[in-house]
């Protein structure tokens, strides 16, 4: 039972290492050397050739090299019995959640401040007068590790989904109505959905113009979730403050985008929570395994959701 590692455009061999790693004898095939494609009964995916999945005729499962599924799923010629998986295992929880903590709260505390005021020998002592209210959209898996992280700080934390459920102590909304009647209450709008026909462009002017002009969105989801033109305008007229954003339409950001230069925009690299080769090698060979022994692999994903 072969696996192929089907990343076109990812640096796979410290994942490779790890893998052979813990086990020595499994057969790996990276793209494009796949070798005898009947071989094949599982693949690891990240952004694959469309098509490849078909072209697998023993494959059993697929599964996501993270934690959204939308690249497999947007492929027209998926197999339609085929499993699909995701990876997403505690350290990449912890990692977004410490990277949601930090951005917020370097931007609550204005901690820019004191390295002007350090700069000009300013003696000026500051602290915000209340602790933030933060909304999550977005209530998985993600999701629920960064409300529990907020509230370990006595945050108050609001959440939406699409079916209006979510953790017993956080108050959950749902639809249209109820996402805009949330935008008008938070400090800090947290996108951390998975993205499906139903989510793509939910960051957008209707959104904005529902939000306080002192408020911050953050968009760590995907970038097809904004509509970057509505965010420009919308931060040009001031209906927010600011947009802290590290995923775009386009990656790597092209040199040329407005996003680079407009004052109101903090831009990072995708990087809010990356995989690591050593957990990813784990979680790979734990749904690898719930594979061969004639099970699901691991975070099965509901097709008609997308998530």
């Amino acid at each position: 039972m072969a696996i192929a590692l089907l990343a076109p455009d990812r640096d796979l061999c410290g994942l490779v290492k790890a893998l052979n790693a813990i086990d020595p004898e499994l057969d790996l095939r990276q793209w494009p050397d796949l070798g005898d494609l009947s071989q094949i009964q599982f693949a690891v995916c990240w952004h694959p050739p469309k098509g490849i999945l078909a072209q697998l005729p023993a494959l059993k499962a697929a599964t996501s090299l993270g934690a959204g599924a939308d690249a497999l799923l947007s492929d027209p010629t998926l197999p339609k019995e085929l499993n699909i998986g995701r990876l997403s295992g505690p350290q990449l929880s912890a990692d977004m959640s410490r990277w949601l903590v930090a951005r917020v709260f370097a931007h609550w505390y204005q901690l820019d401040r004191f390295a002007d005021q350090q700069r000009d020998r300013a003696w000026q002592p500051w602290a915000p007068s209340r602790a933030p209210h933060v909304g999550i959209l977005g209530m998985g898996v993600l999701g629920r590790h960064v409300a529990r992280a907020f509230q370990a700080l006595d945050i108050t934390v609001s959440g939406w989904n699409r079916s209006g459920t979510g953790p017993v102590d956080v108050p959950m909304y749902r639809g249209q109505e109820e996402l805009l009647g949330l935008a008008v209450q938070v400090d800090y709008l947290i996108c951390l959905l998975p993205l499906t026909a139903q989510t793509r462009h939910i960051l957008n002017h209707q959104l904005f113009a529902a939000m306080r002009p002192d408020a911050v969105l953050i968009n760590v989801g995907r970038g097809q979730h904004l509509v970057e033109a509505d965010l420009i305008e919308a931060l040009n007229q001031q209906q927010l403050a600011l947009a802290i954003l590290d995923v775009f339409d386009r990656e790597p950001l092209p040199a040329d985008h407005p996003f680079w230069t407009h004052p109101s925009v903090v831009v990072s690299p995708h990087c809010a929570a990356l995989s690591q080769d050593q957990e990813v090698a784990e979680l790979i060979l734990e749904s690898y395994q719930r594979v061969k022994a004639g099970q699901t692999p691991l975070g099965l994903v509901n097709r008609q959701s997308g998530y």
